[in-house]
């Protein structure tokens, strides 16, 4: 029995799980007892490395986060400035348009007396040639017959018809219109045909002295002339010379005008 119960022990003594590995636990644990009981501070003065290392670790990894969110978040900021100042250009670029137009058609002049300011809303092509229709009508004061100028007061045509928002003009270019006239320094009376397209034709007296270059005028209309002489054809079978006209300033490009009693 005796030899029994010591073979028993001895097998346990020699089992695999008190190995080189047990002792060395249990040497760690027996030395962090002594630490712990002869110097308390011990312990937390060698773990105190470790614990910073892992809390810089942690912060480092949330600024990383940060700033990468951060980045992202300015780019799209970049953009939405970026498009606002495309949008800002653009409409600056429409006011100076605007201002520019407004200034050659008024000047400098402060007082517009009944004028009434009217913005083009069609033109040919898309309005029959030599007719346009107007942003004014009769809740602006626009009637029929009245005047309508463009930029410096050159003489476009007149109003035909009118509502309450809206007006029609006919040009004085518009085919088969006749309209009185005066050409030259002499003043020499005409009669100006429209041609359509903003031309003009009329004749006059071979001696009357036409020359290219003249201005023509509109009585009564403006002191802005309507057209410039271009041609002037001498038949030697004829008493009368054939008058070419262009208009002095080009209809179709007008985008203000004012409309004058």
């Amino acid at each position: 029995m005796k030899t029994q119960f010591s073979r028993k022990r001895n097998s346990l003594i020699g089992n695999s799980w008190i190995g080189p590995a047990s002792l060395s636990v249990v040497g760690i644990a027996l030395l962090f007892l002594i630490l712990r009981t002869v110097a308390p501070g011990a312990i937390a003065a060698l773990s105190t490395p470790f614990w910073k290392t892992g809390s810089a670790l942690s912060a480092n990894v949330h600024t990383a986060g940060t700033f990468f969110g951060n980045a992202a978040h300015l780019a799209k900021e970049r953009d939405r400035l970026l498009a606002e100042n495309a949008t800002l250009r653009t409409e600056q670029i429409g006011l100076q348009a605007k201002v520019q137009d407004l200034t050659k058609l008024v000047g400098s002049r402060t007082e517009f007396a009944d004028e009434i300011l009217a913005t083009v809303l069609v033109r040919p092509p898309v309005s029959p040639y030599d007719t346009f229709v107007l942003d004014q009508g009769s809740n602006a004061g626009v009637a029929p017959s009245m005047r309508v100028l463009g930029p410096s007061g050159v003489p476009l045509g007149t109003v035909e018809s009118v509502t309450k928002n809206s007006s029609r003009v006919l040009l004085y270019s518009a085919p088969g219109r006749e309209t009185a006239s005066w050409v030259g320094e002499e003043r020499l009376a005409l009669i100006l045909v429209g041609r359509g397209s903003g031309a003009f034709t009329a004749t006059a007296a071979r001696e009357a002295g036409v020359i290219e270059g003249d201005f023509v005028y509109i009585g009564g209309a403006s002191f802005a002339p309507v057209g410039v002489v271009i041609s002037v054809a001498n038949d030697p079978s004829s008493p009368r010379s054939e008058i070419g006209i262009r208009p002095y300033l080009n209809p179709f490009s007008t985008t203000w005008v004012t409309i004058q009693p």
